[in-house]
């Protein structure tokens, strides 16, 4: 009978080890990929139909879009700053993030007036944090536009009658914010902070569960709408 080299059985028993541990290590990489599910961690938007009875739609961009709907009155929104702040120094090229002031009560109004003056300024950078720590920390009454003047000075150097004439004189500003409050009613958006990606999913404290969470399921919608454009680009692309 031939006789079996030791040797061979440890190298033999060591390769059967080593496969082992490889597909134990890739299955444990797999249960640290968090899933999240629709309906539960984010909500897939129903658009409601606008007064010509069809759907409110989001424009088609190269861009994958995340936008978060806010409010300097809004605490939540406030708090949720630190996790934006983290999370845009690693976004990626093909994501476009953007705000949306929203009016859910009347003294909301001049503060998001406010945020899109400074737009418009080309000074949100340095009043857009200082707005709600005035409100919030410092307890200034910001829903009189006098004392956003003074904030706008104060943080941006602002002119006040270049202020005011922003403020006060822009069209497009109000109908902006009447678009946005058009958009927010098509997509059922009653609380902020909102994160809504690609014009399709929407995430918030509700659906997530904690600030915290918010950003790690964008991420992952972001995912899925990337390989649904990869996949529709290969469908589409004409054949070789």
């Amino acid at each position: 009978m031939k006789q079996i080299n030791n040797s061979t059985m440890n190298i033999s028993h060591l390769k059967r080890a080593s496969v082992v541990c490889l597909f134990w290590c890739i299955a444990q990489v797999g249960s640290t990929t968090e899933e999240y599910e629709a309906g539960i961690d984010y909500k897939v938007l129903e658009l409601k139909e606008d007064a010509e009875g069809t759907e409110t739609l989001s424009e088609e961009s190269e861009k994958i879009s995340v936008i978060e709907y806010f409010s300097y009155g809004c605490i939540a929104c406030k708090k949720l700053e630190p996790h934006i702040s983290e999370w845009l120094v690693n976004k990626e090229d093909d994501v476009e993030f953007n705000r949306e002031a929203v009016v859910f009560q009347k003294d909301w109004v001049p503060l998001a007036k406010a945020y899109y003056v400074a737009i418009e300024l080309d000074v949100l950078d340095s009043v857009h944090i200082p707005m709600f720590e005035a409100i919030h920390d410092e307890k200034r009454k910001l829903e009189d536009p006098s004392n956003i003047e003074q904030l706008f000075k104060e943080k941006a150097e602002v002119d006040p009658k270049v202020f005011r004439a922003t403020y006060n004189d822009s069209e497009s500003i109000v109908d902006h914010i009447l678009e946005v409050h058009e958009t927010i009613q098509a997509m059922v958006i009653k609380n902020t902070p909102t994160v809504v990606v690609d014009g399709r999913f929407l995430v918030n404290t509700r659906t997530a569960q904690s600030r915290k969470r918010i950003f790690p399921i964008v991420d992952f919608l972001i995912k899925k709408v990337r390989t649904e454009r990869q996949n529709i680009s290969v469908i589409e692309a004409p054949n070789a």
